[in-house]
């Protein structure tokens, strides 16, 4: 199922995208899982100096993610993809040269800009190269090597940590820098995307008038929480709030990361059309939700049955988020105009910053805090996407020009 899963597309551009995104998830997955021990222990950075770094840095992301879309409608989604991978590379190296807190702020503000403003240009580019009936499919195929290369990069990043010396820092950030140099390059020799663009959209960002797309954007954005779940909020409620074995966070990651390999393609064909999407956020939003109450009942627990209700959690954290995922495919590309893809896609990878950004103080809040009443605030919140996607689908379907599916 993995394997089928992780076939590169037929044609030769895509295949260079994707082993682009494989050589860049490698060298990410060594950087996230080492980047706060690597900024503390070997630059020095206290960890509240890092936080407020990060918390700027995110901003700058966000900030920046929809008019970097928007400059990539015009000069092209393949040479702003590039480019901005190019910077990420230069950035993740010069990591290097950071000493303190400004020259600390000044290359993660950089390497965040370049980082959220990919998701427009990236996803436009995809969508150029790809046919109509196989975009969704190729998007889903591509997350799932993502996945693949993030766990190999974990098991190198572990390594690093273990080692803890200067020369493999520095061989993590060489490592790390390189690889998006590598898929920039590849980028580059992929043709160029040309996007028609009419005169309204030679005007000014229109996404930001666009309500109910601007609102869909939101409502995904919040399911992306499910992320920070796993890798901030499980953590630390097994820690906190439960006897099981630590290690068992790390088993949910692992479990996670295949089962999204294994079927993101397969549930990516099954939600194509806006209609389809809108219940798949449903039904996503009671997955996600189901999945906290369960780990919320783990409080306390210790032993194998501990480890079974959370495991049974996970089983039903990833089909939540394997349906957000597909979901969110489902309702940004079938309701964008032709003429502003990188916009329209940098305003949804905009929404996904803006939950991730607030994502660590709200799981510190509500699963370290709160305990098993802040399990119960999460699901909640994520059925509120999930009630809503239908009304807000059907408004949007109202205001397109021409029918949707």
């Amino acid at each position: 199922m993995v394997a089928r899963s992780l076939a590169l597309p037929s044609s030769g551009p895509l295949r260079r995208i994707a082993a682009g995104t494989l050589v860049s998830a490698i060298g990410n997955g060594a950087w996230y899982t080492s980047w706060a021990i690597f900024l503390t222990r070997s630059i020095g950075l206290s960890p509240a100096e890092v936080g407020l770094g990060m918390t700027i840095a995110g901003a700058c992301g966000v900030a920046a993610a929809t008019p970097l879309g928007w400059i990539a409608d015009r000069l092209g989604a393949r040479e702003m993809f590039a480019g901005l991978l190019g910077l990420q590379g230069v950035t993740a190296g010069a990591y290097a040269l950071v000493h303190g807190m400004a020259s600390f702020l000044i290359v993660s503000c950089l390497a965040q800009v370049a980082g959220g403003g990919t998701g427009g240009p990236r996803n436009a580019l995809v969508l150029g190269l790809s046919d109509g009936e196989e975009q969704l499919e190729t998007l889903g195929r591509l997350r799932a090597i993502s996945h693949i290369g993030w766990a190999l990069g974990a098991v190198v990043g572990a390594a690093v940590i273990s080692v803890a010396t200067q020369p493999a820092y520095l061989g993590l950030l060489a490592l790390n820098g390189g690889s998006y140099l590598v898929y920039a390059l590849l980028v580059v020799t992929v043709p160029r995307v040309s996007t028609p663009l009419t005169r309204r959209a030679r005007g000014g960002m229109r996404v930001v008038r666009d309500a109910p797309y601007m609102s869909l954007a939101g409502l995904m954005g919040v399911l992306a929480l499910c992320w920070a779940m796993l890798s901030s909020g499980l953590p630390l409620w097994v820690t906190l709030h439960t006897h099981a074995p630590r290690a068992i966070s790390a088993v949910v990651v692992l479990i996670s990361s295949l089962g999204i390999a294994a079927f993101q393609v397969r549930v990516s064909r099954g939600i194509t059309a806006p209609r389809a999407a809108a219940t798949g956020t449903l039904l996503s939003g009671c997955a996600l939700a189901a999945s906290c109450l369960l780990f919320a009942l783990s409080a306390g627990g210790s032993g194998l049955a501990v480890i079974v209700v959370m495991l049974v959690a996970a089983g039903l954290h990833i089909t939540g988020e394997l349906l957000f995922v597909a979901s969110s495919w489902g309702l940004s590309v079938p309701l964008m105009p032709p003429d502003a893809p990188g916009e329209y896609q940098g305003v949804f990878a905009t929404g996904e910053a803006v939950a991730l950004m607030a994502a660590p103080a709200l799981m510190t809040t509500l699963i370290a805090g709160w305990g098993q009443p802040g399990w119960l605030v999460l699901a909640a919140i994520f059925l509120v996407p999930g009630l809503a996607a239908l009304p807000v689908t059907r408004w949007a379907l109202r205001t397109r020009p021409s029918p949707v599916g």
